[in-house]
């Protein structure tokens, strides 16, 4: 009788530990379906972008919430490398002065986005959403004060491009890492 008490107060806390545990674990591995990405694109700054980008990266029909996470942030770190190298061949080509200063002003903010970047790749790497969702943030306020830095100037249309979409490729990976359990 002391053996069935015992293995019921063991089967009660198993029961119990997967109760509470198995959730978090499902979303963890929550399949990314059409309707997922629907929900994670309402949430960010720019919906038809989000849909746009989420339904034509690859790999992102077959991942997990943490797997979309990792291939967004790829795609924002390519997003920003090829921003950087576009501003730093412009930076010679520059026949306006302040432009010139503020292309290179630009261009370590664009380095600092690509490091804000691989450490949110690091966070997600290590289980901390939280981390990358605010590496990503700052990759974001990178992006904004190049904007900023390049108002009322003649700057080159791409730069001004590259920074609204890495802006909005940074909200779909702030919307994905709130999703990720902690």
């Amino acid at each position: 009788m002391a053996s069935f008490k015992g293995y019921f107060f063991q089967a009660s806390i198993l029961l119990g530990m997967m109760l509470f545990v198995a959730p978090s674990l499902a979303r963890v591995n929550v399949k990314v379906t059409k309707g997922v990405v629907n929900d994670i694109c309402s949430k960010t700054q720019n919906p038809s972008f989000c849909l746009g980008v989420l339904n034509q990266i690859p790999g992102a029909s077959t991942a997990d919430l943490p797997g979309l996470a990792k291939i967004t942030i790829d795609l924002a770190s390519s997003n920003a490398t090829k921003t950087l190298q576009l501003i730093k061949s412009l930076v010679p080509k520059a026949t306006n002065g302040k432009l010139k200063e503020r292309y290179g002003t630009c261009s370590e903010h664009y380095d600092n986005a690509i490091g804000d970047l691989n450490d949110a790749q690091q966070y997600l790497k290590t289980g901390d959403p939280m981390g990358a969702n605010l590496s990503a943030s700052a990759s974001m306020d990178e992006a904004g004060d190049c904007d900023d830095e390049l108002k009322g100037l003649p700057a080159d249309p791409s730069v001004l491009k590259g920074n609204q979409d890495l802006n909005n490729i940074c909200s779909i990976i702030l919307v994905i890492a709130n999703l990720i359990p902690r």
